[in-house]
């Protein structure tokens, strides 16, 4: 179900499959670049978001006058490593909670150092995120059907080098993670799930305190 390539020499790999989604771009600390690519799966309640989101309105009472629930509009992304890989297959992942998202990335006691990424407020346009039709030149996966999250770490958030590799992630409603300043983020293992992921070939990888990661998952309208 899921598949991630590498590009290298700071240049995306070519002829990528579209159900390639997830693009996630390392850079380290001399300013090269490694593009990893993979296919995430959004859950049922992921489902049931987008079918409330489309008919929302925000004006007046009644059908499509309410913010749907979760709001996964305002959302944070959170990522994984377990010794070893969640098991999954379609079946497992599209109901999953985040009680089944095992070994979560819940790290660093201030903002500067927490683990658990919000969504991106602002963009080079003014336009935050999510939105359509995404203008950055690192998002190979953008298009006027498709909608896009974008995530940074910083080289100060998550450093996996002493401990287990990286192994997929998952996006929660940011209204789910508590973060208090002097502790660590926590969220509740029932917390619904937009989507989740993860990765293959390579299977993991590492986080440096001197890399930043910049991830953007794309979700395609397809009309069906």
């Amino acid at each position: 179900m899921i598949t991630l390539r590498e590009g290298k020499a700071n240049c995306p790999p070519k002829d990528l499959d579209p159900k390639n989604n997830i693009c996630m771009v390392q850079e380290s600390a001399d300013g090269s670049k490694h593009w990893f690519y993979g296919s995430n799966l959004v859950t049922d309640d992921g489902d049931k978001y987008y079918a409330q989101q489309s008919a929302y309105t925000g004006a007046g009472s009644g059908q499509g006058s309410g913010t749907p629930s979760p709001n996964f509009f305002v959302c944070s992304a959170v990522l994984q490593n377990p010794s070893s890989a969640d098991a999954n297959n379609a079946a497992q992942f599209k109901d999953d909670t985040f009680a089944q998202f095992t070994t979560p990335i819940l790290t660093g006691t201030a903002t500067a150092a927490w683990a658990v990424q919000a969504v991106e407020a602002t963009a080079g346009s003014g336009v935050g995120y999510p939105k359509a039709n995404d203008l950055d030149a690192d998002n190979s996966g953008k298009g006027v059907d498709i909608v896009t999250y974008k995530f940074t770490w910083t080289t100060g958030q998550i450093d996996t080098s002493a401990g287990n590799a990286i192994t997929g992630g998952t996006i929660v409603a940011t209204a789910d993670v508590t973060s208090s300043n002097g502790n660590i983020q926590t969220i509740p293992s029932g917390t619904k799930l937009l989507t989740r992921w993860n990765f293959a070939s390579p299977a993991s990888f590492h986080k440096t305190s001197t890399d930043t990661l910049t991830l953007y998952v794309n979700h395609t309208m397809t009309g069906v």
